[in-house]
């Protein structure tokens, strides 16, 4: 049987495609240029487990889930987790 990637549910702030782990990751200069367009928002993402101290992961690149609230997160990890 092939174990499976151990995954998380982690708080990050959502900025266009990129979750970061705090405000303070996200560059000074990127969010001034397009804060008109996009404002971070906190989000509940499932990640592996690998990139739980990255400042930055690309949603698209690591297949990271993304929620609007922490009780649906959990739930989604638990059921893929069974």
């Amino acid at each position: 049987m092939e174990s499976q990637t151990k995954k998380i549910v982690q708080p990050r702030y959502r900025f266009f495609d990129d979750l970061y782990i705090s405000i303070e990751s996200i560059d000074k200069e990127l969010l001034s240029d397009w804060s008109h367009k996009e404002k971070p928002s906190l989000k509940y993402c499932i990640i592996e487990e690998q990139f739980a101290d990255e400042d930055r992961v690309s949603i698209e690149l690591s297949g990271a889930e993304v929620f609007n609230i922490l009780e649906a997160a959990e739930k989604e990890l638990k059921d893929w987790n069974e």
